[in-house]
């Protein structure tokens, strides 16, 4: 079970990769309406709300397991999933709000596709790695299923 200082670790360098992305993904689709400002405040907007979000599932997630266990790469997916057709709601919503008539559906749905697109297999591989750092730390085995000696018994 991953403590709350790993959860708190991962979400944030999961934010400070996210705004990156963010901010180059909006220039490619919006272009000259893709200000510094509007940009920063859409972006630090969106992923300030997500933090809060991304912290609140992998804690419930994290209440789903068996103390002492690992998350299944299945559970992995699950989290995320979920996470993103959350956040996909919100980043249409607020794409509307700060682009206008320019955010039609379609850029508007590109953009927010493009970013979580590249949002699944980055936090994906983030929960990953955390989960194989604290499985290391605790000496769990690293794969979640059990061993064969462990069936036989």
């Amino acid at each position: 079970m991953q403590t709350s200082r790993h959860s708190g670790l991962e979400v944030g360098a999961d934010f400070g990769v996210s705004l990156l992305i963010n901010l180059v993904t909006q220039l490619l689709f919006y272009g000259p309406l893709a200000t510094a400002g509007r940009s920063l405040t859409f972006a630090g907007l969106l992923l300030g709300l997500a933090v809060p979000r991304r912290y609140a599932i992998r804690r419930l997630f994290n209440t789903l397991l068996t103390p002492g266990t690992r998350q299944s790469r299945g559970q992995s997916w699950c989290e995320v999933g979920v996470d993103t057709v959350l956040a996909i709601g919100v980043a249409i919503l607020l794409q509307r709000l700060f682009y206008g008539t320019a955010a039609t559906w379609g850029k508007a749905g590109g953009l927010t596709v493009a970013l979580y697109a590249i949002t699944m297999g980055r936090r994906y591989a983030l929960r990953r790695v955390f989960e194989t750092w604290q499985a290391r730390q605790r000496e769990l085995p690293l794969y979640s299923r059990p061993s064969s000696s462990k069936l036989l018994q």
